[in-house]
């Protein structure tokens, strides 16, 4: 199981997979528990948890899921160098839908009995996780060479205009045209902040624009569902990291947004020193 994410199943595994794919979205079809963002995030969670059972341990039901499948499962993913983040957050999802669907979730081991590694100062604090413009270049190149122009436009957006996933994901046409008539890109942002980043991508969005239908969103079609679509893209960022980055840090699509505060940073910085030589 060395990707998680993409490996190949026999056909008996797949169809223990899809079973367990069931009963997941039966649960997550139900429960009113919890806001939306965070239902889904955690019906992505289980599914990967369920391809792992499925590999692993050939399990047909989630009505008993123990220790041993949990510690298997976090060694797992530590092997493949997920993040302290992502592994706790989908030992939470696991937690939720046992809960959910009547069992204890507190019978099961805290994190640290699990295995989970604990956090270092850099996951405390953070690294540079900010993408440079070698590595942007690179990606767009490699995204469009595997026929996933719209994973390049997004990461492109993005980092032109600081937007995050959910705020590209959610773009229509009409905010572009007002981008394109104003010369400022409006979004709802987290918390239902809306705020609004100075057009510094022209070209890209009168492209966009042109491309998109009126009344529809610009990298979402009509029968997909937004989290999956963003879901699939962050997957392909980790997944074909080494195809696009200049060093060892691991990029991701939040990256792009630290590339975009970083170079406006300097942007203003520069602005402030100049109209201090010339005053």
């Amino acid at each position: 199981m060395n990707d998680k994410w993409n490996f190949s199943m026999d056909e008996k595994t797949m169809n223990i997979y899809r079973n367990l794919n069931e009963q997941i979205d039966k649960v997550f079809r139900h429960t009113r528990q919890g806001s939306i963002k965070t239902r889904y995030r955690y019906e992505d969670g289980m599914n990967h948890f369920a391809k792992f059972l499925a590999e692993t341990f050939k399990k047909q039901n989630l009505n008993k899921i123990e220790n041993k499948h949990l510690q298997a499962y976090v060694k797992q993913m530590q092997e493949s160098g997920y993040s302290k983040s992502y592994i706790t957050t989908n030992l939470s999802a696991i937690r939720f839908f046992a809960d959910v669907r009547g069992g204890d979730s507190k019978k099961l081991s805290i994190n640290k009995e699990l295995g989970v590694l604990p956090r270092t100062r850099e996951d405390r604090i953070g690294s540079n996780k900010a993408w440079n413009d070698t590595e942007v270049k690179r990606f767009i190149e490699y995204a469009n060479n595997k026929n996933e122009f719209r994973y390049a436009d997004m990461v492109n957006l993005s980092y032109s205009h600081g937007l995050r996933v959910h705020e590209v994901a959610r773009l229509d046409k009409s905010q572009l045209g007002d981008a394109l008539e104003k010369g400022f890109l409006t979004v709802n942002g987290k918390g239902g902040l809306i705020r609004s980043i100075p057009l510094s991508n022209k070209e890209l969005v009168e492209r966009l624009y042109k491309e998109t239908k009126s009344g529809e969103k610009v990298f979402i079609n009509k029968e997909e569902k937004t989290h999956k679509v963003i879901n699939n893209l962050q997957v392909f960022i980790y997944n074909h990291n080494k195809e696009f980055r200049n060093s060892d840090k691991s990029l991701t699509f939040h990256g792009l947004r630290h590339a975009y505060s970083q170079r406006r940073y300097r942007e203003l910085t520069q602005k402030d020193l100049m109209i201090i030589v010339q005053g």
